[in-house]
């Protein structure tokens, strides 16, 4: 089970092409093919309760175990905003009394426990993101928390219970926020990149540029930023706090662009000098809308949490460049390492690799 749960994982985190997949496609293709790996049989219905309704709406599947609602699953397209509909699962779930629920795009698991006090936040235990983590791992609680055998012995539900009482979260979260840090320093997301460029704004009263930031961001590995001077006034002694774990810094990464220049690059095996890095995303939107006019609608599912990479509005956008012969516009406001991100998620769209973009920085 382990090694064919792993494998289909894996097959999800290298198919791009699903991020623009419709729900139904994700029920077929990842949810149900999941479900079977995991033990139960998607073709009985007295096991696997596809629609179920609750007081008139429906929910997508109910796992059965001996006729009883054991789990309720509910999903949704990838990109489509998940937090929306956490209220509405977890009503399903608290009325009929199930005790476990997950809400899903397919990359995307959020598991609950609706029986439980707290807000929906409160009650959502794990998170499984299938490209983000180890896909062992994941595999792992998968099988743990939704395999048949461990949901009808009723273990999935006492391992659900322990990560949501015990301190385990807690050392989990721990022991990734130095991974996070350090994943932030050495390829700084865009959000974190503008939050540090209108606080230095504010600050000082001039916008630095986001090269500007960058590099100092980069810096920060090197040497330790000096503590503001103390006050005059001496302030009684504070209590010590807890002792934050001190990570040893990753080596920088190879392949990232932060703080280098451009030589060429080599786009579906033509030859390119641009002469910034915002210039690439604009040639490469410019190229895949030449050669997929009539497909180029999909861009628009490639947003962050809070930012449109395309549109066709421009208000939306930082920094908005149109993609000439279009009414589409592309966000520029990114960092390098950002910006090949996008154009290799853009080309996986219309069905080309990684390897048909090369880029040549030093």
């Amino acid at each position: 089970m382990k090694e064919k749960l792993v494998s289909a994982i894996n097959e999800i985190h290298n198919d791009r092409s699903i991020i623009v997949s419709d729900e139904a496609s994700i029920k077929s293709g990842v949810v149900l093919r999941l479900i079977s790996l995991l033990g139960w049989n998607p073709f009985d219905v007295n096991e696997v309760k596809p629609e179920y309704t609750v007081e008139s709406k429906r929910v997508d599947f109910s796992l059965r175990i001996n006729g009883t609602n054991k789990v309720f699953i509910e999903v949704k397209r990838p990109n489509e905003d998940l937090e929306a509909h956490q209220e509405q699962l977890l009503g399903y779930s608290f009325r009929e009394g199930v005790k476990l629920a997950i809400l899903t795009n397919g990359i995307t698991w959020w598991f609950y426990l609706p029986l439980n006090e707290g807000s929906w936040e409160q009650r959502r235990f794990f998170t499984a993101d299938f490209l983000e983590q180890d896909q062992t791992a994941i595999t792992e609680k998968l099988i743990e928390l939704l395999s048949r055998d461990h949901v009808a012995s009723g273990d999935a539900f006492k391992t659900a219970e322990h990560l949501y009482k015990s301190h385990q979260k807690k050392k989990i979260v721990w022991a990734a926020l130095p991974k996070a840090w350090y994943k932030i320093l050495n390829d700084p997301d865009d959000l974190f990149v503008d939050l540090l460029v209108e606080t230095t704004e504010k600050l000082s009263g001039f916008r630095p540029e986001i090269e500007e930031v960058e590099k100092f961001i980069m810096s920060i590995q090197k040497t330790p930023i000096r503590k503001p001077e103390p006050s005059p006034t001496p302030k009684p002694p504070i209590a010590p706090g807890p002792i934050y774990p001190k990570p040893q810094p990753p080596t920088y990464p190879e392949g990232s662009y932060i703080n280098k220049r451009i030589r060429s690059i080599q786009l579906l095996g033509n030859t390119y000098h641009p002469r910034t890095w915002k210039d690439i995303i604009v040639l490469v939107s410019e190229e895949m809308y030449r050669r997929h006019s009539a497909e180029f609608f999909c861009c628009l599912t490639l947003r962050g949490s809070r930012m449109s990479y395309f549109s066709q509005q421009p208000n939306e956008m930082s920094l908005p460049r149109q993609i000439a012969g279009s009414t589409f516009f592309v966000e520029t406001k990114l960092n390098s390492n950002s910006i090949i991100k996008r154009c290799h998620e853009l080309m996986g769209l219309f069905g080309y690799k990684e390897k048909d973009l090369y880029v040549s920085a030093e």
